[in-house]
């Protein structure tokens, strides 16, 4: 009967599963260090890719703001060439006016000098 007392006893002890070696911790050293790599090379061709892009952004910012300053001159000098036409119109209105009235005074000197004349 000693025996009987003895095997599950036996058996509870054998029961456990036996570790024969150490669980390997390498392979999410291996995990962490291909997501690094993945990650540096992600890096990597995003600032070879996209850095030109940047350069062009900048660039192309840069004509942007010149072509709005430009484009506001541009306004400006189409505004005074508008206002110099329209000088140079009423200018030349008032030439015309003048030289009308000019017209009509000659008219005048000559009659009057046409009517002295006769009456000497």
């Amino acid at each position: 009967m000693a025996l009987s007392y003895r095997l599950p006893r036996t058996r509870r002890l054998t029961h456990g599963g036996f570790v024969l070696a150490r669980q390997r911790r390498l392979l999410p050293l291996l995990w962490g260090a291909l997501i690094g790599v993945i990650v540096a090379a992600l890096a990597i061709s995003a600032y070879v890719l996209f850095a030109p892009e940047a350069e062009s952004v900048r660039q192309l910012a840069e004509l942007r703001q010149a072509h709005t300053r430009l484009t506001h001159e541009a306004d400006e000098n189409r505004l005074a060439a508008r206002m110099a036409s329209a000088r140079a119109s009423e200018l030349e209105r008032q030439i015309d006016t003048l030289n009308e009235d000019l017209r009509q005074a000659q008219d005048e000197l000559a009659f009057f000098r046409k009517t002295q004349d006769s009456k000497r």
